[in-house]
């Protein structure tokens, strides 16, 4: 990469800046949001750090906050957003900009393995399920009540498999926390029943993570 005047020439691409004046006093020199497609965090950081940015910590919804050389924010927004597709911009709002969450800050309050930069597995999804399932299984099913009678009944459920699908972070969630969406395999009966009898079907369920520095691992939470 290199700089000329106020183009930035990054593997060769040049990225000149835009002919747009900011708003006197509106200006947050040198910061840069990114926000990268899912799973592309990991690769967001190492790209960042490739470049010789400096990636500051997360938004509350998220997003990664870079610093930059001042004067070539848009430059490298463009040029972030080309690698990595997504949304990258530069902040030209302080008071609208994202507040960062310090990487030192979100370690401090949590001894132990610090928060990773991806999402759940699908290994973590699984056991996850397969978790709250038993959780389920041990406290003797989940008591439902019909609509249409009002009478009351307990559904038992067995779990054969559970494949994740996607995985995304909520607005205001907190690093670490992460909303997952699986295909389970699973059967259902009411009553005094066995669930392991009936015939499985697919279901789409949605599941809360959160990231458990002790175990080191993402964990159901609930």
């Amino acid at each position: 990469m290199e700089y000329d005047g106020t183009t930035l020439i990054v593997e060769g691409t040049p990225y000149p800046r835009e002919a747009t004046m900011d708003p006197p006093g509106t200006f947050l020199a040198g910061r840069i949001v990114v926000q990268p497609e899912q799973g592309k965090h990991d690769a967001a950081a190492a790209l960042i750090e490739r470049y010789g940015l400096t990636l500051e910590g997360r938004s509350a919804e998220g997003w990664l906050l870079v610093t930059g050389p001042d004067g070539f924010e848009m430059q490298w927004a463009s040029a972030i957003q080309r690698q990595l597709g997504g949304r990258s911009f530069a902040t030209l709002d302080a008071a609208g900009a994202p507040t960062a969450i310090a990487a030192a800050a979100a370690q401090a309050a949590s001894p132990g393995s610090p928060v990773p930069d991806r999402e759940p597995s699908a290994e973590e999804v699984r056991r996850a399920f397969f978790d709250l399932y038993e959780k389920l299984d041990v406290a003797g099913g989940l008591p439902v009540t019909l609509t249409a009678s009002g009478q009351s009944t307990v559904l038992r459920a067995k779990l054969f498999d559970a494949r994740k699908q996607s995985c995304r972070t909520l607005p205001h969630a907190k690093p670490g926390e992460w909303e997952c969406e699986a295909e389970l395999m699973m059967s259902l009966c009411s009553g005094d029943c066995d669930p392991a009898d009936e015939e499985p079907s697919s279901k789409g369920e949605r599941i809360h993570l959160r990231w458990d520095a002790e175990s080191e691992r993402y964990t159901h939470d609930g």
